[in-house]
């Protein structure tokens, strides 16, 4: 591995895009094939509107983080500081979680099964193609802090 990469994950996928393509998938697939959740228009506001502010919520406080530590948020670049308050004493991934939270919570809010389903998708994306590498460029780099704040809090929540 050359050196100008090493410190860096190697994450080849922008999760801001995945999720906005989820977002922008589940609109045009109710649009063209139906999927309307079937349940009050009432319920579906209020069950999404509350996981939408959760998902701001998280969002708020891990950016936050991250501008406080005088972090990146690209994915591409060195961590210099482990970030382990605010958000992240829940949640190694609460961008991720804000992510999925904000998704599902839109699909309900519309009443659109499919946005639940593809934000549901993008979520496995981050699972399984995103984090374990990000988890274990800060592996390399912080060793047995990073180790011992994985066995402390959980990879969602």
């Amino acid at each position: 591995m050359e050196e100008e990469t090493a410190d860096r994950p190697d994450v080849s996928i922008h999760p801001p895009t995945v999720f906005f393509a989820a977002l922008l998938i589940g609109f045009t697939m109710r649009a063209f094939t139906g999927g309307m959740l079937p349940m009050p228009r009432v319920f579906g506001e209020g069950v999404g509107g509350l996981l939408m502010l959760a998902g701001l919520a998280a969002a708020i406080s891990a950016v936050s983080a991250f501008a406080e530590s005088g972090e990146t948020l690209r994915p591409s670049t060195p961590s210099n500081e482990l970030l382990t308050d605010g958000m992240y004493r829940y949640s190694r991934n609460p961008i991720y979680l804000a992510m999925v939270l904000f998704g599902v919570g839109f699909g309900f809010a519309t009443l659109n099964l499919w946005i639940i389903l593809t934000t549901a998708a993008a979520g496995a994306v981050f699972h399984y193609f995103v984090i374990p590498p990000e988890e274990s460029y800060l592996e390399r780099k912080f060793g047995s802090e990073f180790r011992d704040y994985k066995a402390q809090v959980r990879r969602w929540l």
